[in-house]
């Protein structure tokens, strides 16, 4: 079950640039109705990957660490052109 208190906490662990997305969207559609389920909030957030940046401040560690565990196999990732990317609940599942 979602709890307020459990959103609370993913909104706390997010990058800031994702909180800033994610107030944006909640200020974009706040006034439109007055419940919206959590798929509804959050289904913006989720679909843009991090990048190698926002997953070493995600992760609370270096860049230098983000590469290094994905060049072992550790951390998984994937090619968005040139740039490595990673899906947010791929990281959320490798932080805990």
């Amino acid at each position: 079950m979602i709890t307020a208190e459990r959103v609370y906490k993913e909104i706390l662990e997010m990058p800031l640039k994702e909180r800033e997305r994610l107030f944006a969207v909640i200020a974009r559609h706040g006034f439109e109705k007055e419940f919206y389920t959590h798929d509804e909030v959050f289904s913006d957030i989720r679909q843009s990957p991090f990048t190698i940046k926002e997953a070493a401040e995600y992760l609370e560690v270096a860049e230098i660490t983000v590469r290094r565990w994905v060049k072992d196999g550790i951390l998984k990732s994937r090619k968005l052109g040139k740039n490595i990317v990673f899906d947010v609940d791929e990281l959320k599942v490798f932080k805990r």
